[in-house]
């Protein structure tokens, strides 16, 4: 196994425990994303409102920002593998309430928003602790390349999922895509209960909650090197990351597709991404990453820019493969920049205000581009939003420069 995993391009995979959790997400996330296109087709055809898409996300999302660094505080508490088991049981059983309800002609919008509030809070549990986790399956030496094919694995499964939801969205139904979600929870659940994790130390904290959260947060404010790049991902979040609102609305309302062609479309940017991912786990280097962080976040607004002037397939599918890039190129770049840095004690915090940035706002900017896109089209909402990410981009990138931060040199 050394062997096969020997190049620096693979090296977390040396590790058993990393590829137990590799594969077992993998298959997970593949679920994940065929449940997701099943339900935003679903909330279309059932409410024919690009507002109420939009607040799915929101409240699917948005106990990130109320719980993320509560969780954060738990990731550093409690035993991290624990808490992943809990939510990702969690997340099996709302996908099969979600599975019976829609083939029991039961389902009702609000039944969606109220299962997409759960999962949102699993997942604000779920995300700092997962990340928080790598670090304890690889060692920090390990860690920048767990981090960058944990991103491939996710975009890898970004591309097949959406492609296979599609199509098993218009010959089977929604039904079977929620399904197959539930099912495929078990995979990661065995994978991490197999796992042989060496006893990580928690310290016994005589702080209260309130106090914990503020020293990370204390952290990131007087870390000019985390701080940035940590500015950088929410504003670019809450601007330019609302592609699960917008792209269906688009698909659907300018480019004219159904099901598949929606399916298409998610995996142009799943696709987009992996080649993102892929280039970060061979050339995603200290030296590197800062090109990435600033090409990235610079990338994004200008295809997302770029899809607001456009009216064709093709087109758009590669204009979305170019965002899907720039997305991952700057998420997983801060991801590394911000974990290479943090102390152990307060990596949970940390990660959960990182979760905070890249989901937690993200939801309100869905919010925001599910109205624009009600009240003037998606191609409007692609715009503005790209337009506002890139003038953020140009400010912060100033500001790095003036801050002198000297990252990577």
């Amino acid at each position: 196994m050394q062997r096969i995993f020997g190049s620096s391009a693979l090296a977390a995979l040396r590790h058993r425990n990393f590829r137990l959790f590799y594969f077992g997400q993998m298959i997970s996330v593949i679920g994940f994303w065929m449940q997701n296109v099943a339900q935003s087709w679903v909330v279309l055809e059932m409410t024919n409102s690009p507002f109420l898409l939009g607040l799915v996300t929101f409240v699917q999302f948005v106990p990130n920002l109320a719980f993320s660094l509560a969780a954060g505080v738990f990731a550093d508490r409690f035993p991290r593998r624990t808490l992943i088991v809990g939510t990702q049981t969690g997340f099996m059983l709302l996908a099969f309430l979600l599975t019976v309800l829609s083939g029991t002609g039961a389902l009702r919008y609000w039944h969606i928003v109220f299962i997409s509030s759960f999962m949102g809070i699993l997942h604000a549990v779920d995300i700092p602790a997962r990340q928080a986790f790598l670090v304890e399956m690889v060692g920090r030496e390990d860690l920048s390349n767990a981090i960058a094919l944990n991103s491939s694995m996710f975009n890898a499964a970004r591309v097949l999922g959406p492609a296979l939801g599609g199509m098993v969205l218009a010959r089977y139904g929604a039904t079977t895509c929620f399904l197959s979600n539930a099912v495929s929870y078990l995979f990661v659940i065995a994978g991490l209960l197999v796992m042989t994790i060496d006893k990580r130390v928690i310290k016994q904290q005589k702080k209260d909650m309130l106090t914990q959260i503020k020293d990370g947060i204390n952290y990131i404010k007087t870390t000019p090197t985390v701080l940035i790049p940590m500015a950088l991902l929410a504003s670019v979040s809450i601007s330019a990351m609302n592609f699960g609102v917008l792209v269906p609305v688009f698909a659907r309302t300018v480019l004219g597709q159904g099901p598949e062609g929606f399916g298409v479309l998610v995996s142009s940017l799943g696709t987009g991404s992996l080649a993102g991912a892929m280039v970060l786990v061979v050339f995603g280097n200290k030296c590197n990453q800062l090109k990435f962080l600033w090409a990235g976040a610079a990338g994004l607004s200008l295809f997302q820019i770029l899809l607001g002037q456009m009216q064709w397939f093709w087109p758009s599918a590669a204009l979305l493969a170019g965002a899907g890039w720039s997305m991952v190129s700057l998420s997983a770049s801060v991801n590394s920049i911000i974990q290479m840095q943090v102390p152990d004690e307060l990596r949970g915090r940390v990660m959960s205000i990182y979760s905070l940035s890249f989901i937690g706002l993200s939801s309100v900017g869905g919010m925001l581009a599910g109205a624009v896109a009600r009240w003037f089209g998606a191609t409007v909402a692609f715009t503005a939003g790209g337009s506002l990410a890139l003038l953020v981009t140009l400010w912060l990138a100033r500001r790095w420069h003036l801050a002198k931060c000297s990252y990577g040199s």
